[in-house]
């Protein structure tokens, strides 16, 4: 019989340690980076923190926890949004997927009753099982995080384009690429809505990071930028020797031509340099042209579902 009840504080190691068992289990490999060595605090300093906001749970069974789920909340897209993050839910292999439909009805109800109608939850990609009983509750894929490690001699040069850094004389040529790439998410199927950015935002990107533009003599075709953490992320399981890639954008009529290749080459053998021995990803899981591109250099690793609640759900709760 399991049992449902409110997270406590003295809960929190046995709940890392289910964590740790699953992380294991799914991301344990060369193409990502060991994140419990050094995330653990972050992993704790969340959960207490859920804990004090009322926001965590667990399943108990005979006494010992079998699974446990912190959520946060945010307004996504407009939207109220209950967020599970991949630290914010574990559970024992076995009996795993009715331990998770326990906590879950559990935590649904609570969150249709504060108006949370956009329900977002980070599982491991490989988790099949939980992937089909997520899918008949109504979850659909959402963004796939995949990583890979930052090695560049695994990428072979395709094309014969000239890849740079970008420079602030670059900024007017990323502004408009960038531009088309908020343009071309707006299209069907991913009617992604993103924030748009000024020149100003580019400058500093240009300053702060790295932008790489791929380059048919003058005309620029191509642009991929990167970002080097300083510290442990649990969003996404980023490590102080890790880099995250922000967006690529391929001119239409440049794709196929081994460009993006390129300038992802280009990419890791800065990370290399840089110390950064993985390389980090995350795309829309609707974005046909990111799905056929990031799955074939990246090893997808965390799937982020997502279920929208119909409005009318909490009428009679």
């Amino acid at each position: 019989m399991i049992r449902i009840m409110l997270m406590k504080e003295k809960d929190i190691a046995d709940a890392i340690n289910l964590w740790e068992m699953q992380f294991d289990h799914y991301c344990r490999c060369n193409d990502f980076p060991d994140f419990i060595s050094g995330g653990k605090k972050t992993i704790e300093k969340y959960l207490f923190k859920q804990i004090e906001e009322g926001n965590a749970i667990v399943a108990k069974k005979d006494d010992s926890i079998v699974g446990y789920m912190a959520w946060m909340y945010f307004d996504f897209h407009r939207e109220r949004t209950a967020f599970l993050p991949i630290v914010g839910n574990a559970s024992k292999s076995d009996s795993k997927n009715d331990i998770f439909h326990e906590l879950y009805l559990t935590v649904s109800n609570k969150w249709i009753q504060d108006d949370r109608f956009n329900h977002l939850w980070m599982t491991y990609y490989d988790d099949i099982d939980l992937r089909e009983r997520l899918y008949n509750l109504g979850f659909g894929s959402y963004v796939i995080d995949a990583c890979r490690e930052t090695a560049p001699q695994t990428l072979t040069s395709t094309s014969s384009y000239k890849i740079t850094e970008a420079t602030e004389n670059d900024v007017d040529e990323v502004l408009a690429m960038e531009n088309e790439s908020e343009d071309n998410l707006l299209k069907s199927p991913v009617f992604l809505v993103r924030e748009h950015w000024k020149r100003d935002d580019i400058i500093k990107l240009v300053n702060e990071e790295k932008i790489f533009i791929a380059w048919d003599n003058d005309y620029a075709i191509g642009m991929m930028s990167v970002n080097i953490n300083q510290k442990h992320h649990f969003e996404h399981l980023t490590t102080t020797n890790s880099a995250g890639s922000l967006c690529a954008y391929i001119r239409p009529e440049y794709r196929g031509k081994g460009v993006g290749t390129d300038l992802l080459r280009s990419i890791c053998e800065y990370c290399h340099i840089n110390g950064k021995s993985f390389l980090h990803v995350s795309f829309e899981t609707a974005n046909p042209d990111a799905i056929r591109f990031w799955p074939k250099h990246f090893k997808p690793a965390i799937r982020s579902v997502r279920r929208t609640v119909n409005k009318d759900a909490n009428i009679m709760l």
